[in-house]
């Protein structure tokens, strides 16, 4: 039964999108939002996950929502304990802007609980250069931020083969300008073809899928003083 809908993003109230959608709600994009909560409707009770991001919070990419983000908070979610085993939910990663501990962070969960099953809220790629936000100066000129991206995500491709993603609004930009500038979107490459990609990734705008009946669970990516992952008091159940 699918019974739990993965979307980029829907709300800040986290509560009311299972409400609406009468579904388990898993967003990104609300990079300050990091939680879980619970809506009982008359048919059960459904949970709704907001998971934060896996994005380098100082990169110059991170830049343009200071001052009217609360601070990000890195992390993933996961879906634990399923009929058919546990599953993975990546968090916006902005790359080649994301931290440079989340791969190995994202590794070391897959290590201890050998998820069944790879989700990604969206957001994979950054698009600095191409966003309709002014571009900071120091950040990587375009077309060493495609390659550094296409290698980040290439990396992640070879950890996780077969994922399904949905769309993130910095995913689509290289979309949403070829329409600016009066192009149709058609004309631009599969997303596995622009990153080199193998082809058992699927890039979808809403994914409804069955929970497996797993309890929804936050794993924070804890930072050290040096701003780096901090492993030794890494949250295992």
């Amino acid at each position: 039964m699918k019974d739990t809908t993965m979307t980029h993003a829907i709300s800040t109230n986290t509560l009311n999108n299972a409400s609406k959608l009468s579904h388990n709600s898993i967003q990104g994009h609300y990079h300050s939002k990091f939680g879980i909560e619970r809506f009982a409707d008359s048919h059960m009770l459904r949970w709704a996950m907001t998971v934060g991001c896996l994005m380098d919070t100082n990169s110059p990419a991170a830049r343009y929502g200071a001052g009217v983000l609360s601070r990000p908070i890195n992390g993933c979610g996961m879906l634990l304990g399923g009929r058919k085993g546990n599953t993975l939910i990546i968090s916006d990663m902005h790359m080649p802007y994301h931290h440079r501990d989340s791969l190995d962070f994202l590794w070391a969960l897959h290590q201890e609980y050998a998820f069944e099953r790879i989700l990604n809220v969206g957001d994979i790629i950054d698009h600095h250069r191409g966003s309709y936000h002014e571009s900071e100066p120091d950040a990587y000129d375009a077309e060493t931020e495609y390659l550094l991206a296409k290698s980040a995500v290439q990396e992640l491709e070879a950890m996780f083969p077969e994922m399904t993603i949905t769309k993130g609004n910095h995913d689509i930009l290289p979309e949403r300008k070829l329409k600016t500038v009066g192009l149709p979107s058609s004309m631009l490459s599969d997303y596995n073809a622009i990153y080199g990609l193998k082809g058992g990734w699927t890039w979808t705008d809403q994914h409804k899928f069955d929970s497996w009946g797993a309890y929804p669970f936050l794993q924070p990516m804890v930072l050290n003083k040096r701003g780096r992952w901090d492993k030794d008091i890494m949250r295992i159940r």
